[in-house]
Formats: structure tokens, C-alpha cells, sequence
């Protein structure tokens, strides 16, 4: 996760904060706002003219669940129970059941007693309660005596602190103390989001199942859950005496040569690189008539402008490619027998880059950031089918990922898997 996308959120985040309270400020009646925020208040329908609840989502908790990454329903039906025992709203953007309840300002408990009987329940499997203020995600395990208790999936978190001092940035309420908090507004709400994103979400609750599955599909045309239309590892132009191991590691390789490039390129390091745009611009010109999109873009940048120093270049590069740095870690370097033979269709290009590469872009590049998409399939999910039969390559490719992080890092830039909480804020 990039310092710049911490930064956008937690701006974003802000945004909405300072809309919450203008909105409170300006319908209230009786001017409640400092007891509210100041203290542990809670807002009354009377004197806001609507209900608090229905207040407190629209104005906070709804953007900021959107700026967090989440697809959502609000009141979904659900053919069991009554009609007052509904969540508020359904988590429509992870693969597991996940279910929010909502309350008003400073009644982050009545939401958190409100999941646990939802989640007691059995029909949920997960249970996000927020008040605005107050954040917690969790699930329910039975002890030995088989009563199910409430247990946290990810740290809760509590954003009142933020709130606090945007409201009196804002001056919009009084008070006769001064703040004892060292936090300051951009950590809490960084943790906040570090914390709560679609992304760490997904991870927390083992969703990234979903992800490799159709990374496995993507590679091997193994996919348990997902189907793609066609096998980029039968279906991909290969050199006659190629192996099927050599072709099963091309796919893999050409699978982490493709997610190291979109890492870099949202970290700022290929600013010229933009795959989706490149693929868009090859289908609609002439280069489609020339070659494929890999033989036309993919292959001149891997092996003849990544892979090789820029006084070393060919003048006949692509101008595009001009600025792109050296990487001396050796991902791009020719690491199969006969490398340069293969080729990929545009027709199984397509559903690789679309399915994969792109609808799964925040995934992959939070991934990528923490090493070869290969490596983390087969060491977290102990999986070793798709390992044990490239062993010749295996190593050769994980280690030639491994130093290229390690090379970008000290050449380029040095926080590319990861920000200090002191940047990022």
C-alpha cells in the first residue's frame, strides 16, 4: 500500500468528517455540537429533524465505507427473521458473508451487541458495528462449553480523536481543555484506513482464497471456483521442444513480470507505463495487424528496456520506453531456454489482463509488494502442486523477483513494499 494512496484516503476521510459535522451544525436546532463531539452526547431527533441513525449514515458512515473500497447494500432482505432484526447493510465486494450494523454518535455498544446476535445467529459469518465514530470488525468462535463469544478480526478502531480536532480546526465547537492526544489527525485516520480498507479486510478474513484461485486458473487452467475461456499455459506460442514445465513457467513468470510492472508503475516509477491504456491503444491502431500485444509491448519492455541499461538500448525502442530505468535485478532478463519464442495470443491475452490484472489491480499490487505472486501461492497456502512442477524454475524465478525488490530499493526507491507510519502520515 503507497504512502500516496494512504494519503488520498485519509483526505478523502477528512472530506467527509468535516461534511458531518457541517451537516450536524447546520440542522440542529438546539446547537449540541460541542456535547457531542467534546463529550460522549448523543444526537436527538427532535433537534435534528431526522432520525439520528439515518443521519449518521448518509453524512459519514456511507463515504467513508466508499472511500475504504467497499461495495455495499443497504437494509438487505434476508428470508429469515423479522423485519426489526435486518442488518443495516450487506457487504456485496467480498467473497465471504460479511454484514454492518450502524448507530448513532457515541453508541458504538448497542451496534457491537446488535452484531453479536447477528453473528450468533449463524447466518452471517462476519460483522462489521460502527457508530461514525467507533469501527470493529468481527466473527463469533464457541468456547469448550459451546457458547459462541465475539471475537475482533482486525484491531478496533476509534476516529473521535480525528473528529475531535477537525471540529475545532473548524471552530465549531467550544471547549475549556486542550487536547491530551499525541495523535494527530492524519495518523489516526491512516491507521483507520490501513486498518479498515476492502484490502486488509479481504486479507484479515482469508478472501485473498478468491484471488489466488483465479490466479491459479490465470497460470495453470486450474482454478477451483473461477473459469476463464481460455489456458494461457496450453494455449500460449512456444518453441517446438518446449517442455510443458518451461511452458507452465513462462505463464507464471509472465504473471509476476505483469504485477511488478503495475507495482511500479503505482508507485510512481513507470509513469509512462499504463497497461490498460497501451492495450486499448494496440486493439484500436495498427499494431494489432503487426503483432501481438506481447511481441508489440510487453516483450520490448521486459527484455529490451527493463532488463537492459539505457545507453545499451536499441534506437529503434519505442519512444514510450525512453524513460523507463534500468533494473538490474535480473525479473526481466531471459530466464527460460528460448524465451524470446514465446508468444501470447491477443485473444488469451485479453481475459488475462481484464479478469486478472485489472479487476484485481489493488490486490495485486498490495501482493506484489510483498514478493513473487508464485512464492506467496505456494508458501501461505501450502500448496506446492504448482511449484513442484516447474522445480527446475521455481527458484529461478522467486529469487530473480526477490532481487529485483531488493534492487529497486536501493537503487530507486526504497520504500516500495512498504511506508513508515511517519510517511505515510
Amino acid at each position: 500500500m503507497s504512502s500516496q494512496e494512504i494519503e488520498e484516503a485519509t483526505t478523502a476521510i477528512r472530506s467527509h468528517i468535516v461534511d458531518f459535522l457541517t451537516t450536524l451544525n447546520d440542522q440542529m436546532d438546539e446547537q449540541r455540537l460541542s456535547e457531542i463531539v467534546e463529550a460522549d452526547g448523543t444526537l436527538q431527533s427532535k433537534n435534528l429533524g431526522q432520525t439520528p441513525e439515518r443521519c449518521v449514515e448518509d453524512a459519514l458512515i456511507w463515504p467513508i465505507l466508499e472511500t475504504l473500497g467497499y461495495e455495499y447494500t443497504p437494509r438487505p432482505y434476508y428470508p429469515v427473521g423479522d423485519s426489526d432484526e435486518q442488518p443495516d447493510f450487506r457487504i456485496d465486494n467480498l467473497s465471504e458473508t460479511v454484514i454492518g450494523e450502524n448507530k448513532s454518535v457515541n453508541n458504538f455498544e448497542t451496534a457491537q451487541a446488535d452484531i453479536e446476535g447477528y453473528l450468533d445467529s449463524r447466518r452471517y459469518e462476519y460483522g462489521l458495528s460502527t457508530d461514525g465514530f467507533r469501527w470493529g470488525m468481527y466473527a463469533v468462535e464457541a468456547d469448550d462449553s459451546g457458547r459462541a463469544n465475539l471475537v475482533t478480526v482486525v484491531e478496533e478502531q476509534n476516529i473521535a480523536p480525528a473528529i475531535r480536532r477537525i471540529a475545532r480546526d473548524q471552530g465549531l465547537v467550544s471547549y475549556t481543555e486542550e487536547l491530551q492526544e499525541n495523535s494527530t489527525v492524519e495518523g489516526v485516520l491512516g491507521d483507520f484506513y490501513q486498518t479498515f480498507n476492502h484490502y486488509g479486510i479481504r486479507r484479515a478474513i482469508g478472501g485473498l482464497t478468491e484471488f489466488y484461485d483465479l490466479y491459479l486458473e490465470v497460470t495453470a487452467g486450474n482454478g477451483e471456483y473461477q473459469h476463464l475461456d481460455v489456458d494461457l499455459v496450453d494455449e500460449v506460442e512456444h518453441p517446438p521442444d518446449a517442455s510443458q514445465p518451461e511452458k507452465l513457467a513462462f505463464a507464471v513468470l509472465l504473471v509476476d513480470r505483469l504485477a511488478f510492472v503495475k507495482l511500479l508503475a503505482d508507485r510512481g516509477i513507470l509513469d509512462r507505463v499504463a497497461l490498460h491504456a497501451q492495450w486499448s491503444e494496440h486493439n484500436q491502431g495498427l499494431n494489432r495487424f503487426r503483432g501481438s500485444f506481447y511481441s508489440q509491448y510487453l516483450q520490448p519492455l521486459f527484455h529490451d528496456a527493463l532488463s537492459t541499461p539505457k545507453q545499451q538500448r536499441d534506437d529503434e525502442l519505442p519512444e514510450m520506453f525512453s524513460d523507463v530505468p534500468h533494473l538490474g535485478g535480473g525479473l526481466f532478463e531471459q530466464i527460460l531456454p528460448g524465451e524470446r519464442a514465446f508468444d501470447v495470443p491477443d485473444s488469451v491475452m485479453k481475459p488475462v489482463l481484464t479478469q486478472f490484472i485489472e479487476n484485481e489491480e489493488r490486490t495485486l499490487v498490495n501482493e506484489a509488494a510483498a514478493g513473487s505472486i508464485l512464492e506467496t501461492y505456494t508458501e501461505e497456502f501450502e500448496s506446492r502442486d504448482l511449484a513442484g512442477q516447474i522445480p527446475q524454475y521455481y527458484a529461478d524465478i522467486v529469487d530473480a523477483y526477490g532481487a529485483e525488490i531488493e534492487y529497486v530499493e536501493s537503487e530507486i526507491e526504497r520504500t516500495l513494499r512498504s511506508f513508515a507510519a511517519t510517511e505515510a502520515r
